[in-house]
């Protein structure tokens, strides 16, 4: 399986959010962490230790990705319309988290438009 976490805000969950679903899958099969964010805080806390899965730079992910069964995507902030067009085409699932106050749900609205817009096929729930 191969998921990502996106959304066009930041602060909302996406690095805790892919860290929680790698650990859950990684219980199952060999799980690769792609980290995307230019903060590198999935990196980060790989290099503290205790994940159980392996983490990677988004720039040697390729290397990584056939040795694992399942990839998790931590993206950046504020994809552009061809990332998340890829993204949602290249994936098998999109989680797109959000927080409950009024600037992250316009994100995440803003994001299902952008999605809507793209021609990208997807589904929702």
């Amino acid at each position: 399986m191969v998921l990502a976490v996106t959304g066009f805000k930041g602060g909302v969950g996406k690095t805790t959010t892919a860290v929680h679903l790698a650990a859950f899958l990684a219980h199952r099969a060999p799980t690769l962490l792609v980290d995307g964010d230019p903060n590198r805080s999935a990196t980060g806390w790989h290099r503290r230790g205790g994940l159980p899965f392996t983490v990677a730079d988004e720039r040697v992910a390729a290397r990584y990705a056939r040795d694992h069964a399942h990839v998790v995507i931590d993206t950046q902030a504020r994809p552009s319309k061809e990332d998340l067009e890829a993204l949602a085409e290249g994936v098998d699932l999109l989680v797109l988290p959000t927080t409950p106050d009024a600037l992250a749900l316009e994100a995440l609205l803003a994001t299902l438009e952008a999605l809507k817009t793209s021609g990208a096929r997807y589904r929702y729930f």
